[in-house]
């Protein structure tokens, strides 16, 4: 156990080089699958999409953990009523960045909705939960999913959803009191991308 001081803060756009691998890095099949597409690659979208202000992938809706100056983890936190409007402004950035090829981009990213969905009404929503593998079981995720529920204290309900293939993840959401409410399976070609569960849990086990 590491007793460096670690922070959190808000991401900024220059943060992109150290934060969007770390973005990647929490679901690098689901990233691929969707948006690596001609010689555009999945990271290549999120570094233009980070630096935006007003998309899902925004930097704006990041929150980043510092470690000695260092970034060692991210966070996403999304919430319903305003989810609508930057959905829309990432439906625009497909179109602005793949061109022509843009459709076939959106209707991964379609499908991939049935089984990764937009917040439900009055949950607050975490993902992109992603620590560098040097840096794991520093307690470091946790930190993070404890910062986001205290920074947003009107939400009753936290959910989050974890691939059905990351043990690891999984045992760190059940220690914080999260329990899987539904398991959803990928509407892709079989194998692709890994199904995942949705998980909730009330902010009184925070």
């Amino acid at each position: 156990m590491s007793n460096e001081t670690i922070t959190i803060r808000p991401a900024r756009p220059e943060d992109a080089a150290a934060a969007v691998p770390l973005i990647y890095s929490s679901g690098p099949a689901a990233w691929d699958y969707v948006f690596n597409e001609g010689k555009i690659s999945a990271q290549d979208f999120l570094i233009k999409s980070f630096q935006g202000t007003k998309n899902t992938f925004s930097y704006k809706n990041h929150y980043l953990a510092e470690k000695k100056g260092e970034v060692v983890g991210s966070i996403v936190i999304f919430r319903s009523e305003n989810f609508f409007f930057q959905n829309a402004a990432t439906a625009g950035n497909i179109f602005r960045i793949y061109k022509l090829r843009a459709p076939k981009v959106a209707v991964r990213g379609l499908s991939m909705e049935g089984m990764i969905q937009p917040p439900k009404s009055g949950r607050l929503y975490l993902g992109h939960i992603a620590v560098p593998e040097k840096e794991r079981r520093q307690g470091i995720a946790e930190k993070l999913m404890k910062f986001a529920v205290s920074t947003y204290p009107v939400y009753d309900k936290i959910s989050l959803d974890v691939s059905q293939e990351n043990p690891n993840a999984q045992g760190l959401y059940k220690k914080l009191g999260f329990e899987i409410v539904e398991a959803r399976n990928f509407a892709g070609p079989k194998g692709l991308v890994p199904n995942h569960y949705y998980m909730e849990a009330n902010r009184s086990s925070f």
